[in-house]
């Protein structure tokens, strides 16, 4: 039988814990001996393997902390993106070695989970897959500017004070290129060819899975009425674990509204952490909080007309994968990991990159009756089979065999 370790930060908070663990568990269904290994467990499933002490935990909270104290007192940036700089040992490696596996699968390692020096000192074959663009960039976890292609030098720091962007860089340089890398999506794909630490590396796209027989829509005035949203109007659904995150949008949604005329027609539902600017919609909205249970997720993509999603920088979209799931169609930009699965006109609108009328006009686009019938109808066809339980797990149980027929 074959056996993974899956190394990931959390367990459960974040997108990349969420998309792990399902991995985790479609591996176990195709009977492989799937581990996750994580600094932050709050779970308590068999297979997975957080600190054992009081004293580990601790340390992995000061270390989260630490990265964040040190981007805000020597790095001056107008990136606002999380930094991790993975320059301090911890026990992960040893725990690492010492498991009974064939072969790690490393996933999100940011906040200093894992030194980059120990990763060389990993004794078993490694894939590593992306999910977002920390491994092949300095410190930042998403960027805008292209030092991640040219390579950091002095002559395109983006920053004041220490560039340390740059040192974590140099330190990834020492990594091994035979590492087998797993991207999302497209634009992950086309990222990591373009960059110069990963170019010559063996590169495969596979998508984020999920189990498409629980991602599908619930009745529409039921979950209406049992989230408290009104049953006369065009639900616009707008969220995301970081929704406060500038990358992902809201200060362009803040003037989609304020262009949009048929005001009274619909109503923003809004989840997540809260955005700064949410007082200033010209819309009529409802703020959720934070949801993170499923069958709520569910319930508001059934209730919805309209996915939201005018992220900037995106790997790949796993909100806007389960919304489409339970037919629910997205407005999003192109240049995104979303374009994978969401089809201009097809199931969804995609604007051009930054082009806040294209948004605008898509808006009104969609919102049409026949055109949102269309999409809509269209939304589950697309997704399923794409990124669904069994065949991502095929796909990475293919990745694993052959990195071990050849290691």
């Amino acid at each position: 039988m074959l056996k993974v370790l899956h190394v990931n930060y959390s367990d459960i908070n974040g997108g990349a814990a969420i998309g792990v663990k399902r991995l985790h568990k479609s591996l176990i269904k195709k009977d492989i001996k799937s581990s996750l290994l994580v600094a932050e467990k709050n779970s308590r499933e068999e297979l997975i393997f957080g600190p054992t002490s009081t004293f580990e935990i601790i340390k992995f909270l000061l270390l989260r902390s630490l990265s964040r104290v040190t981007k805000r007192l020597f790095i001056k940036t107008s990136n606002t993106e999380t930094f991790s700089f993975n320059f301090i040992k911890t026990d992960i490696l040893k725990k690492i070695n010492n498991f009974d596996c064939d072969i790690v699968n490393l996933h999100w390692i940011g906040n200093e989970m894992i030194s980059i020096d120990q990763i060389n000192k990993i004794n078993k074959p490694l894939v590593w897959t992306f999910w977002d663009m920390w491994p092949f960039c300095g410190a930042e976890h998403y960027t805008n500017n292209k030092r991640y292609e040219e390579g950091y030098n002095k002559n395109n720091k983006d920053c004041k004070g220490i560039d340390i962007a740059r040192i974590v860089w140099n330190k990834k340089k020492k990594l091994s290129s035979s590492i087998e890398i797993i991207c999302p999506s497209q634009w992950m794909y086309d990222c990591v060819k373009k960059s110069s630490l990963y170019k010559e590396n063996s590169v495969y796209k596979i998508p984020f899975n999920l189990d498409s027989e629980f991602w599908s829509s619930s009745e529409k005035e039921f979950s209406k009425k049992n989230l408290d949203i009104p049953n006369d109007k065009k639900i616009i659904l707008f969220g995301s674990s970081t929704s406060a995150n500038k990358r992902k949008g809201f200060d362009i949604i803040i003037n989609l509204f304020n262009d949009f005329k048929n005001k009274e027609d619909i109503f923003l539902v809004v989840f997540g952490l809260k955005p700064k600017n949410l007082e200033k919609l010209q819309v009529k909205y409802k703020y959720l909080g934070e949801v993170k249970d499923e069958y709520t997720l569910k319930n508001l993509y059934s209730a919805s007309d309209l996915l939201l999603m005018p992220s900037l920088l995106e790997a790949f979209g796993q909100i806007s994968s389960e919304a489409a799931s339970c037919g629910l169609p997205s407005l999003i930009f192109e240049k995104t990991g979303m374009t994978d699965f969401i089809e201009h006109k097809f199931n969804g609108y995609v604007a051009e990159h930054k082009n806040e009328k294209d948004l605008l006009h898509g808006l009104n686009w969609c919102l049409e009756n026949e055109n949102l019938n269309k999409i809509s109808s269209n939304s589950r066809n697309k997704i399923v089979g794409y990124c669904d339980d069994e065949t991502v797990a095929k796909k990475y149980i293919d990745i694993y065999k052959k990195k071990l027929s050849t290691n």
